[in-house]
Formats: structure tokens, sequence, C-alpha cells
């Protein structure tokens, strides 16, 4: 199983029951704003074009104001490129698994920055789930928090498919756990 791989040192006898990634819609609204910003120039030079025939000329009066507005927009659709390149990245990165023995979050922030936390399911206390929102509430997809014992922070799933579900998924094996393991 591929998710083998993003499991980090599995304990013995560990399986992973499911994994969670962020809802589809939260990297589709991601990607109309980035094809907004590529698409954004092209039609405003297009309207300037039309608008002010004799615009071009006059701004391209020499080889060097050619060469200062063409990395100008190089550099525009570097930045957008980039931007989208980081969103897609730390969409794709996010992976919430849980196992039989314990919840484990890898999230990444930013390109060199990846938080790896675990929750064993015995610090299971209580899952919350909440949908907000009308895109939220229309598609299924919200926030899951698992409360744990003691001082631990809460674990926090972000944007994730069907919350609800999750969420008594979680509580069911927390307790299944809890129950298999009696002295612990």
């Amino acid at each position: 199983m591929f998710l083998g791989r993003f499991l980090p040192s599995p304990l013995p006898g560990e399986q992973v029951i499911f994994y969670l990634r962020r809802h589809w819609f939260v990297l589709a609204r991601q990607v109309v704003l980035y094809v907004i910003l590529f698409i954004a120039p092209l039609v405003a030079a297009y309207l300037v074009l039309k608008l002010f025939p004799d615009f071009w000329d006059r701004i391209f009066n020499g080889a060097l104001t050619e060469a200062l507005v063409t990395l100008a927009i190089s550099l525009y659709y570097l930045a957008v490129w980039l931007f989208f390149w980081n969103a897609w990245v730390d969409y794709y990165l996010d992976v919430w698994l849980v196992t039989n023995e314990r919840v484990v979050s890898l999230e990444q922030r930013g390109l060199f920055n990846r938080v790896v936390a675990e929750l064993r399911l015995e610090r299971v206390q209580d899952v919350a789930a909440q949908s907000k929102g009308l895109a939220g509430t229309i598609l299924n997809f919200g926030e899951v928090r698992v409360q744990t014992a003691g001082e631990e922070p809460n674990f926090m799933f972000h944007q994730v498919s069907k919350p609800y579900q999750v969420a008594e998924k979680i509580l069911r094996l927390a307790d299944t756990w809890k129950h298999s393991h009696p002295h612990e």
C-alpha cells in the first residue's frame, strides 16, 4: 500500500485504516485564483491595445524599455507560478493518517517545513466536527478536532471531506482500542 511511505516509524502490527486530505474544493478555489492572476495581465494588455492603439509605440521607444517591461512581465509570471506551486505542495503533502494504533498528522508548512505529530488512540477523549460556510455545508467538508487527555494540544484536521463521518470513525476506533487493551 502506498500509504506506508507516509507512515513515519510504523508500530508492530500497525495498519492504516484510512487517510485524509483536504477537500478538492480547497485546491480548486486556489487554482481559480491563480488562473485569474495569470489571465488578468493578458486581458489588461488587450484592453489597452484596443482603447489606446498607439500606447505600445510610446512605451516601447527603446531597447532598454522593452527589456525592462519583458523582465517585469517574466518576474510577474514566475511569482504567480511559484505561489501556485507552493499552494499545490501544501495541498498535496498535507495528509492525516488514522491507524489501528494512532492518529498521525503530516502537514507541510511552506516548501521546506514539515510538521509530523502523532496521537495514540488511548489518549483520545472526544472528537468534534464542524462544517462552516456555504461551500463547506453544500460540499460536506470542514474541520475535525480530536480532543486529548491532559495538556496535549488538540489535533485538527483542516477542510477534510465528510467531517462528521470522520469524527465518528475516529471515536469508534478509539473506543475499540480501549476495549481491546483494558490494562493499558
